[in-house]
């Protein structure tokens, strides 16, 4: 049986590393509404992975292979070493990639033409592509995807969560749920808070 994740990086503690400024955020807030996602014997796209937590965890519960890609290569760099210290080098790949250039970040050799699960976690509002980071983001995605964003910031980019929405049912994907905050516990969720997240799953042909 696999150790906890909150062994396998001793001695890093359970949290993400913001930008460059130290900031942090808890595995536990970027992690919350994913226990409703089934991930046995699924693959997962990670975007926006950081040191690689949330991939550790899809790992831990089920998923065949998880694929990661963060900007910035300190995080890679922690993410890699993590999994390797885990002996989970062979599930757990990690890529360097530029979401400012989604057309070179997501077409790296190595990775797959589809995923069956596609987390997209607080990167929209950080790049001025949104549309083209989106579609690409969705054109990957078999089965279900999960975005998460900030609403205060998708104003930066003139996006809103509802922008989203309709965008992704052009792509053909439906809002399973959604919630404002960080969702604990069971849907539907509380509709407070600044963060948004939506679950949607493709809609069969």
């Amino acid at each position: 049986m696999a150790k906890p994740y909150k062994r396998w990086y001793k001695p890093y503690k359970p949290w993400f590393i913001i930008g460059d400024n130290g900031g942090q955020v808890h595995v536990k807030r970027q992690t919350s509404g994913l226990s409703q996602i089934e991930m046995t014997g699924k693959t997962v796209l990670d975007i926006g992975c950081a040191e690689g937590l949330t991939s550790m965890q899809c790992e831990e519960r089920g998923a065949v292979l998880v694929h990661g890609i963060e900007k910035r290569a300190r995080a890679i760099e922690v993410a890699r070493s993590l999994a390797g210290y885990a002996k989970k080098s062979d599930r757990l790949k990690y890529f360097q990639g530029d979401l400012l250039r989604p057309d070179t970040a997501l077409d790296q050799d190595g990775l797959l033409p589809q995923y069956d699960i596609v987390l997209a976690n607080a990167v929209l509002h950080k790049v001025t592509k949104s549309a083209q980071l989106l579609r690409m983001i969705l054109d990957r995605c078999k089965e279900t995807i999960v975005i998460r964003a900030i609403d205060r910031n998708l104003a930066v980019t003139r996006w809103r969560s509802t922008d989203i929405v309709d965008y992704a049912a052009m792509r053909g994907f439906e809002l399973d749920w959604e919630a404002c905050g960080y969702p604990q516990g069971d849907p539907p969720y509380s509709l407070e808070g600044e963060a948004w997240m939506g679950v949607f799953h493709r809609i069969p042909d």
